[in-house]
């Protein structure tokens, strides 16, 4: 007998976004393939089947592809060269290689912004061996961003720079190869915006959020919704973000990640072509989450609505500092204790210091209350070595 949904899914990376993707499809009974450098993994028990190996490795791309209906990832560095190989053989990618080959390098990114009206803020793209030799004065202020055209992620491979510092030669080794150096604009408002496009053209974006940047490690502390700014921001916000995805032409879920400036210019900073940080609280805030709805997608069905319920905060639960290897959850029975709060762990097996080990999402009919009870349990939840 033919199940409703018979479609194969093959993930390549195993992580917490995966985790989230599959356990968003269990009601659906969905089967999922994985492709994972170890099985020491969030989605190594989900797994119909678990393929071990690089997630550049041409052949264990293939083979995931052999067995499953149709290929989406939970990260970016993954063999692009094969997945558009891949398509071009009939295998469905979400998102497509082509996009992905964008999205994989910051300066590519930048220069489609660019090529397609689409706000960002002004940047150069160049060898990291001649930043000191270009003309800074074409940024305003004393800093500067750098990125790394590839291999960033997670907070990795972006720094604010000091002009004088460009100017002598001080660029860390870490920036070794082609960057990017983009204008440092300061006190933004940082701000989201869940896009979800099917193969028919049908867009759905979530509402916007506010997003809250933890400033050592670059890695988002907490975010809230509905955001706080003025409706012609949020309609702003949403047309800019739409644009930009249809302007991809991209099958699958996106997230768009905007400055608001103190001037009330809205600029995009990044995409990405999958899951986002941005969008967990949607598993209970939301009438669709972020994840359903990329499900949807890839088994051709009608997206669904994505207003918000209630309003909702999202943590991140960080690796404490000089905490690594085995470890326990200290506060977890106040969060467990707490009306409206969610918690998500992810089943890494070692935590280490600004590792995301998982993430709660508290709600409330009062936003201020939600964040309240967010940033009291934050104080509280700490890993501790075991």
């Amino acid at each position: 007998m033919t199940q409703p949904f018979s479609t194969k899914i093959g993930i390549i990376g195993g992580g917490q976004l995966g985790k989230m993707l599959i356990e968003s499809a269990k009601p659906w009974n969905v089967e999922f393939n994985i492709l994972e450098a170890s099985k020491d993994c969030p989605c190594f028990e989900y797994a119909s089947t678990f393929i071990e190996g690089s997630l550049m490795d041409a052949e264990k791309i293939k083979e995931l592809a052999s067995i499953s209906d149709v290929i989406t990832y939970e990260i970016e560095h993954v063999g692009v060269e094969t997945l558009k190989f891949l398509e071009s053989n009939g295998t469905v990618v979400i998102p497509s290689g082509a996009i992905l080959e964008v999205i994989q390098d910051k300066g590519l990114q930048k220069q489609f912004y660019l090529d397609n009206n689409l706000a960002t803020s002004p940047f150069v793209i160049i060898d990291s061996s001649e930043a000191s030799t270009i003309g800074l004065d074409r940024f305003p202020g004393n800093r500067v961003v750098v990125k790394s055209c590839t291999g960033g992620y997670d907070g990795k491979g972006v720094s604010i720079m000091s002009k004088s510092d460009i100017a002598e030669g001080n660029v860390p080794a870490v920036f070794n190869g082609q960057v990017v150096l983009e204008n440092y604009v300061p006190d933004v408002t940082e701000l989201s915006v869940i896009v979800a496009r099917n193969a028919a053209g049908d867009i759905r974006s979530f509402p916007i959020v506010e997003m809250v940047f933890d400033p050592e490690i670059n890695l988002v502390d907490y975010l809230f919704a509905p955001s706080t700014v003025a409706n012609d921001i949020k309609d702003d916000a949403n047309t800019l973000s739409i644009k930009a995805i249809e302007a991809l032409k991209g099958v699958g879920i996106f997230a768009v990640e905007l400055f608001l400036t103190q001037e009330g210019e809205i600029l995009i900073n990044e995409i990405a072509p999958r899951p986002h940080n941005s969008g967990h609280h949607t598993i209970e805030a939301n009438y669709t989450s972020q994840y359903e709805q990329l499900m949807r997608i890839m088994l051709n069905m009608p997206l669904g609505e994505t207003d918000l319920i209630t309003p909702a905060v999202m943590t991140n639960i960080i690796g404490s500092e000089n905490v690594t290897g085995a470890y326990t959850l200290d506060g977890l029975q106040d969060l467990m204790a707490t009306k409206g709060a969610y918690l998500h762990w992810y089943n890494k097996s070692v935590t280490k210091p600004g590792r995301k080990m998982g993430h709660f999402t508290v709600l409330d009919s009062d936003l201020d209350a939600a964040v309240k009870k967010s940033h009291d349990l934050k104080k509280k939840l700490k890993t501790q070595p075991r």
